[in-house]
């Protein structure tokens, strides 16, 4: 699969996750106004930070494949960043307000409506969670995009919650158990609060320049130091952005080492990396060999 073949299946599998989200955002919103159920509003809540979530990826995925220019050399990545944070604030908003509600309908006890329409929108937003799921694991295998993977597990988790709202409503209808309802909102509430707070963990990290795992650093050090005539690697750093990840460090060489050997080895270094890590961009400098530097490699 070729770049282009592979940026327009991303773009695919994006737009399929929005329009999916779109849909079931509306069935839930006339499930919730013919019911009344909390359960059903804490899905729908859900299905607001989906489709906000779906957007984002959609300009970040947009924005990945654009190439760098004269006033962002290094990309748009970082713009996924900005994008998580204010999403946060709005799941954030609309966890607040489930709380409330779930409360409310605690101490009013009150009863829920049309539980049948409910159970049906609750079945098919699993049957249609589940499928989208499916389609992401293919795009996962041929692109290996490391956003449609965030967005995978996010539905993975809402096909769970769907299925609880199932519980949820068919609990009320055959054991009479109104309090379920809004126990469950409650619950939901708290999952989007640890939604947030792992949306801005992420977010934050970008923006940030967090350093790459150190079994990554080791990885690139050990590429780098498997091409002949490399002596030591040293001020490796990295960073992410968006869908790119950056490494730039110093490769020591013998010094009488020929200039146009010198750069065939920092071809075939960036070539070793590239191979297994395809969005990872890598800058190199060369530099005599020194003794004194041959122990300042990566650093945990």
């Amino acid at each position: 699969m070729n770049e282009k073949q592979r940026n327009r299946l991303m773009m695919l599998a994006s737009a399929s996750s929005l329009g999916t989200t779109a849909f079931l955002l509306v069935l839930k919103a006339i499930a919730f106004i013919g019911t009344g159920s909390v359960a059903v509003l804490s899905s729908l809540f859900d299905s607001i930070q989906d489709f906000m979530t779906a957007m984002i990826n959609m300009v970040a995925i947009h924005q990945a494949i654009q190439p760098a220019d004269k006033l962002h050399r290094f990309g748009h990545g970082k713009a996924q960043g900005i994008g998580c944070l204010l999403q946060a604030f709005v799941i954030s908003v609309s966890s607040v307000l489930l709380m409330i509600e779930s409360i409310l309908h605690l101490i009013r006890a009150e009863k829920v409506d049309r539980i049948d329409l409910g159970v049906w929108v609750a079945v098919l937003s699993v049957l249609l969670t589940v499928a989208l799921v499916a389609f992401q694991n293919y795009v996962i295998r041929r692109t290996k995009s490391l956003s449609i993977k965030a967005d995978r597990a996010h539905y993975a988790g809402d096909s769970l919650m769907n299925i609880g709202v199932l519980i949820s409503l068919l609990a009320t209808k055959y054991l009479g158990w109104t309090w379920l309802d809004g126990v469950f909102g409650i619950l939901v509430s708290i999952y989007l609060f640890y939604s947030v707070w792992r949306v801005m963990q992420e977010a934050c990290a970008m923006l940030m320049d967090h350093e790459l795992s150190i079994e990554i650093r080791n990885d690139v050090r050990q590429l780098a130091l498997s091409v002949p005539f490399v002596k030591n690697v040293s001020s490796l750093r990295t960073r992410e952005g968006g869908n790119k990840q950056f490494v730039q460090f110093n490769v020591q060489f013998d010094g009488d080492i020929a200039l146009q050997i010198a750069h065939e080895q920092l071809d075939a270094i960036e070539q070793a990396i590239v191979t297994k890590y395809p969005d990872m961009e890598v800058i190199i400098h060369a530099e005599p060999f020194d003794e004194s530097k041959q122990k300042k490699g990566v650093k945990k």
